[in-house]
């Protein structure tokens, strides 16, 4: 079932809406909440179903950090959907943590890819970072040419490369029994360019797909080598979406995808640039 829609961002911001009746996965049906255990028996643990409502009642009262300990507690318990990462990042813009709101808005449209909401408020919370780098994004021409690639959700590439791939198998089986088929052949070639294709884009997204992260705090300081020692090369703030070119059990290596549109002031940020952060200051989103 589709959550409830959300509507235009401003009542999002302005009137705390939340999606109320989302379903938990697009695919699996809602989980039902267990019974309570016995008095003497282990405290009931709360399910994911439960959770949800919960949180969903704590964004509504405006209680923004209990609603965001709630969905953060189902991401642990393994949930993984799009309307969650939808509504944590709903909780968290709210909560005036720009930099997570905007990693879950990320997380959300991979999931969730034409879902207009997400889209919108990703789009409001990037207005509200001071860097003005634009984020980083895959070629230009990579996205016109798998257009339909960043249009369906991981998922359902998958999905519809196993469908037409055995919609192949079988045309081919009746062509067996009617070789002079027109139609049966075309269909074939049809399926066949439609199957290699969807191949084509999952293969291209593994090879150039790359993971981003989110400048979390105020204000960080990008070092020219993986040390506290090191020199400063630059400073990012919070909501700065950067590309991860390495990553190190406390250290992380960053590139500026772009230059920003008015930058006149000492340690300015330019096109290319690369620095090192502490891992603890930025949310990756792979």
């Amino acid at each position: 079932m589709r959550r409830a829609v959300m509507g235009p961002v401003a009542v999002l911001i302005l009137s705390g809406a939340v999606a109320t009746a989302p379903a938990l996965s697009q695919d699996e049906e809602r989980p039902v909440v267990s019974e309570a255990q016995p008095a003497d028996g282990p405290p009931a643990v709360p399910e994911p179903a439960e959770l949800w409502v919960n949180g969903n009642a704590a964004y509504e009262a405006g209680d923004f950090g209990r609603a965001v300990a709630l969905y953060r507690e189902m991401r642990e318990m393994g949930v993984d959907n799009g309307h969650l990462h939808y509504n944590l990042g709903n909780a968290y813009l709210r909560a005036g943590e720009l930099g997570r709101s905007i990693a879950s808005y990320r997380r959300a449209l991979k999931l969730l890819p034409r879902d207009e909401d997400a889209s919108a408020n990703l789009t409001f919370a990037r207005r509200s970072a001071r860097d003005e780098i634009a984020p980083p994004e895959p070629p230009v021409l990579l996205r016109t040419v798998l257009f339909w690639h960043y249009s369906l959700a991981p998922v359902e590439v998958m999905r519809s490369a196993v469908l037409v791939g055995l919609g192949f198998w079988i045309v081919l089986a009746v062509r067996l029994y009617r070789p002079a088929s027109e139609v049966l052949r075309w269909s074939a070639v049809c399926l066949l360019v439609i199957g290699l294709a969807l191949a084509g884009s999952l293969v291209a997204h593994a090879a150039f797909s790359f993971p981003v992260a989110v400048v979390l705090p105020q204000e960080i300081d990008l070092h020219a080598a993986a040390g506290e020692g090191s020199v400063v090369r630059f400073r990012l703030h919070a909501g700065t979406e950067v590309r991860v070119i390495e990553q190190r059990p406390e250290w992380v290596r960053i590139e500026l995808p772009s230059v920003p549109s008015v930058s006149e002031t000492p340690g300015a940020v330019g096109d290319g640039q690369r620095g090192w952060s502490k891992r603890e200051y930025l949310e990756i989103v792979e």
